[in-house]
């Protein structure tokens, strides 16, 4: 087992608000269903809130990107990619965070992984597009009117305040890329005997998200079953 300090879990907040407000309401829901009464109406309704419930867990709380010792691994609703540090090459936000791996062997390209949890709405892309325009003077007017305490704070926490959570996000992932690369090559640069203690060769592996894809499906069908009885 790695440091658990090592790893980092990248969720899109209003998802995780959207899960827990879901959660308290579908429970309440169910409750209230269980004590007004057992007909089939309100069968089929209880079984339309787990259902429901099933899809908001499946993408909503499941997504998520984890970055631990052996690489990144990126969680969809159905399917995961589990990338090694060395087959990493960069992290870069178009739409949503993108997780790019080396080419295969005899291949034109890598794959490009697409994360759920992490995306970029037009608005904030547009308004990053905004403060890549401006120029100093203009930045500074800006931010003329914000807080004292802001002019105090270092360069890099200014320009962290400024980024939306999807750049933050993928800025944190390419630091991370580049702290592992630095140490790949501090042990390629040691002797032969002595092993990398840390695991994360070989290429991409995607598994399907049983977990949610179960969530989602199987009370689906029970719903189904419950308004043709």
């Amino acid at each position: 087992m790695g440091d658990v300090s090592d790893r980092q879990v990248f969720r899109s907040a209003g998802a995780v608000v959207l899960w827990w407000a879901w959660l308290v309401f579908a429970v309440a829901s169910l409750v209230a269903l269980a004590a007004s009464g057992r007909g089939h109406s309100s069968v089929v309704t209880a079984f339309l809130v787990v259902a429901v419930t099933g899809v908001v867990y499946g993408c909503a709380w499941w997504p998520r990107i984890v970055a631990d010792e052996s690489g990144i691994c990126v969680l969809n609703p159905l399917r995961g990619h589990a990338v090694p540090w060395p087959a990493v090459t960069n992290v870069d936000l178009v739409n949503a965070v993108r997780v790019h791996a080396a080419a295969a062997p005899g291949a034109a390209r890598g794959p490009v992984i697409h994360s759920w949890a992490v995306q970029s709405s037009a608005r904030a892309r547009l308004k990053s597009e905004a403060r890549a325009r401006h120029s100093p003077r203009a930045r500074a007017v800006r931010q003329a009117g914000w807080p004292a305490a802001y002019a105090k704070l270092p360069p890099q926490a200014q320009e962290a305040m400024e980024r939306s959570a999807a750049e933050f996000v993928a800025q944190q992932l390419n630091e991370r890329v580049a702290r592992e690369r630095d140490r790949r090559e501090r042990i390629a640069s040691v002797p032969a005997s002595v092993p990398d203690p840390r695991p994360g060769t070989g290429g991409v592996q995607m598994s399907w998200a049983w977990a949610p894809i179960g969530a989602m499906v199987l009370p689906m069908l029970a719903l189904i079953i419950a308004v043709l009885a």
